[in-house]
């Protein structure tokens, strides 16, 4: 068992609630754009 101090707990459950309100289409768009960055250029 893996013991949290509050300041941990509270990033966590932040964390959660910011994943938890992005939306599915933010996230295809974040990943086009990141693929985009990442494609070399010849």
């Amino acid at each position: 068992m893996v013991t949290l101090s509050d300041d941990e707990v509270a990033l966590i459950k932040a964390i959660l609630i910011a994943v938890r309100g992005i939306k599915s289409r933010d996230i295809d768009k974040a990943i086009v754009i990141l693929n985009k960055g990442n494609r070399p250029s010849f």
